[in-house]
């Protein structure tokens, strides 16, 4: 079985980690070691490659346009996060068999290196396909969750956008703690108790009252820019954030 990863930043490793033992090729333009592209044809590629916010904040795809067209693959999956419609949209142009499984590793000290599920968007027939290459590498304890390509694109916005609303909500609380002489982290402590509320992304830092996320950095400006106003309590976070990081 013949795997590509394309694009080895930190999805791509990731991928290559949950897929060691079946030897993917690593194809990266940027990496010297790895910017020489095999000629042939893989069972599976996986497109990790980044998408940037344009100068509008709107999502950059052209990366990912340019990735799935140049590789040939029976089935590509799409990791790199896209707004809701984007995958059908490639596989109207491109005739390829495409499925979209939003990413859930993260980088920082809330993420797990092994979520342990995985969405899959797209065809069911492929989405099957997909699911057996998991099984080859997984225990019966993995989650695997079928949908359509547009539901899962917008899972993953759905995500970022819910945890930048905790960071900024959980900093707007501290701020009170403060104004109120109640230490935080105590209050956090009885905030987080209710197994309602999850304790990921609930710590707050004095010097530093708001998200800086690549990915909620450039996620929430890509939702917004995609909703075109109808997302207005996501549009408010982001002018809150964007309010306190201009007084650092």
């Amino acid at each position: 079985m013949d795997i590509l990863i394309v694009g080895y930043g930190n999805i791509g490793k990731h991928i290559y980690d949950e897929f060691r033992v079946l030897e993917p090729d690593i194809y990266d333009p940027h990496i010297p070691e790895y910017s020489v592209k095999k000629d042939k044809r893989y069972d599976f590629a996986f497109i990790c490659v980044p998408t940037d916010s344009l100068p509008d904040g709107a999502c950059d795809t052209s990366v990912v346009r340019q990735a799935v067209f140049e590789t040939d693959a029976d089935i590509i999956i799409i990791k790199s996060t896209v707004p809701p419609g984007t995958t059908d949209g490639f596989i109207k142009i491109s005739s390829k068999n495409i499925v979209f499984s939003p990413e859930h590793y993260g980088v920082t000290q809330h993420c797990k290196t092994d979520p342990g599920f995985v969405i899959l968007g797209g065809n069911n027939d492929l989405c099957t396909e997909v699911a057996q290459l998991y099984y080859k590498v997984k225990n019966g304890y993995f989650k695997i969750y079928f949908t359509d390509t547009v539901t899962a694109e917008l899972s993953k916005y759905m995500l970022n956008s819910f945890l930048a609303l905790k960071v900024t909500f959980c900093n707007e609380f501290a701020m009170l703690a403060q104004k109120f002489g109640v230490n935080y982290p105590e209050l956090r402590e009885l905030f987080v108790v209710d197994e309602r509320v999850g304790s990921s992304h609930t710590f707050c830092y004095p010097d530093k009252p708001y998200y800086d996320s690549h990915c909620f950095n450039k996620d929430v400006p890509a939702l917004i820019s995609f909703a075109d106003g109808a997302a207005p309590l996501i549009a408010n976070m982001h002018e809150i954030n964007v309010a306190r990081k201009s007084k650092k």
